[in-house]
């Protein structure tokens, strides 16, 4: 039997929940256990700890990036935590102490209800008393909203999500298909005098490139930089050819020792020494 849970659970909290939210409940716990081992404590009872990039986003890495910045950056609204990103792309983390809760007022002594002789009577039932106002009530405190693979909740950083979404936007518009009779620019031919390849082979191999690529259907940012590949690849491909043909070329010379007409006499000449031989071995009217 195959087993479904091979690794170690993550701890979730739900009167965490309740208070911080769902993803910050649980990024909390990571935050709280990854401080516990590489963190260092300050005298104010503050853990410290400076991560890469790379093993920052490994801390919830069945999130995004922005799902993970939208929870960190929540924690650090609600005061459970600093966060600051360094110039060299590092991360520091300063997990905070919980704040001591206030000691309750004492309360006031209730006053004595005044005495009555008779029970007082009502022609109608007494309104109900008002809902407490100390933020007792659950459902009147708007936490963030559970989310379920898609979301992060009514905390939204529709500034950061809006430069991620322009960014990609503005790669994609980049991008250009290729297209019949493309030709490449002058930086292209600047650039094939210093891998020594001649522009006349560029110029043959084009054709080739651009219905190869036209089949595949494909969009590139600079179809130059693919062509140049692409010719100093066939440049090394025919400069292999050249060689092995004149090695080739070399080796038969020197072992035939001349011309193609010189081996064909000489073999002309053993076969008809053979024959004569076979025919003075089988002549036995001597005999």
């Amino acid at each position: 039997m195959s087993d479904w849970l091979p690794e170690t659970p993550l701890l979730f909290y739900p009167s965490l929940a309740y208070k911080l939210g769902s993803d910050e409940a649980l990024l909390l716990y990571i935050y709280r256990d990854y401080a516990r081992h590489a963190g260092m404590q300050a005298d104010d009872g503050s853990v410290e700890c400076i991560l890469p990039r790379a093993r920052w986003l490994q801390l919830a890495g069945f999130w995004s990036e922005a799902r993970l910045l939208a929870a960190t950056e929540s924690l650090a609204q609600q005061g459970c935590l600093n966060f600051s990103a360094n110039q060299g792309g590092s991360v520091r983390l300063r997990l905070l102490p919980e704040p001591a809760e206030q000691p309750a007022e004492e309360a006031a002594p209730a006053e004595a209800p005044p005495k009555v002789d008779r029970l007082p009577v009502y022609d109608a039932p007494p309104p109900p008393p008002p809902p407490p106002s100390n933020g007792s009530n659950m459902i009147d405190r708007k936490g963030p909203a559970p989310t379920f693979g898609g979301s992060i909740g009514w905390r939204r950083h529709k500034d950061e999500l809006q430069a991620i979404f322009e960014q990609a936007e503005e790669r994609n518009q980049q991008l250009q298909p290729m297209q019949l009779g493309w030709q490449p620019s002058d930086m292209f031919h600047a650039m094939l005098p210093r891998h020594s390849i001649p522009g006349e082979f560029a110029q043959a191999c084009l054709d080739e490139f651009v219905l190869y690529w036209l089949d595949k259907d494909r969009k590139e940012s600079n179809w130059d930089q693919k062509f140049l590949a692409w010719v100093k690849r066939e440049w090394v491909k025919k400069q292999t050819r050249e060689a092995r043909e004149q090695r080739y070329e070399q080796e038969r010379v020197s072992t035939t020792g001349g011309s193609n007409e010189d081996t064909r006499r000489d073999s002309r000449e053993n076969r008809k020494r053979t024959s004569r031989l076979i025919m003075d071995f089988t002549n036995t009217d001597d005999f």
